[in-house]
């Protein structure tokens, strides 16, 4: 039982995923395999970080703790991650992530350029319309990112097995 429990916590979690926001990368219903120490060693029950090693990078997807307005977890692509500058003009975001629409949300606060300060993460879904994430409540700190998602499998969207790597992340931010 011990050992089940610590690979839950520091090798490798499994998510059902629930909702539309990353289609049609990862669809409802499938499965994400989570690392949660890919960025680095946490404390199990408060959430922080005991020793970092890594940080997410644009075009990672990501498991996010529950952060408000959300009341549970989810996963969401990181866009970008501080410091740095996010510009939002024409009904589109740019940054280190490309360029994602701004949705359809009238509740989006982003105007102009914004600054994302060191310890925050810009997290958005594939699914622009049936998303709620930083385009919505703004920049999340890291913190709040419980692991990298590696792989996938099943679900309305994608029906085989999928991974992501770097190179991948670096074909997936222009979606």
């Amino acid at each position: 039982m011990a050992l089940a429990v610590a690979l839950k916590a520091f090798a490798l979690d499994l998510v059902i995923v629930s909702g539309e926001s990353m289609s049609p990368t990862i669809g409802s219903g499938a499965v994400a395999v989570v690392a949660p120490c890919a960025y680095g060693l946490r404390l199990p029950l408060s959430g922080s970080y005991l020793v970092r090693w890594g940080e997410p990078a644009p075009g990672d997807i990501v498991l996010v703790s529950p952060f408000p307005p959300e009341r549970r977890k989810a996963i969401k692509r990181v866009f970008d991650v501080g410091p740095a500058f996010i510009v939002a003009e024409a009904g589109s975001l740019r940054g280190r992530g490309g360029v994602v629409s701004l949705g359809p949300s009238p509740r989006s606060s982003l105007a102009g350029t914004a600054y994302l300060p060191a310890g925050k993460a810009f997290v958005v879904g594939d699914n622009a319309e049936h998303s709620i994430d930083s385009r919505r409540y703004g920049a999340v700190p890291i913190e709040k990112l419980a692991g990298k998602v590696l792989l996938w499998f099943g679900g309305a969207a994608e029906p085989t097995l999928r991974t992501i790597l770097s190179k991948d992340a670096a074909e997936d931010v222009d979606r």
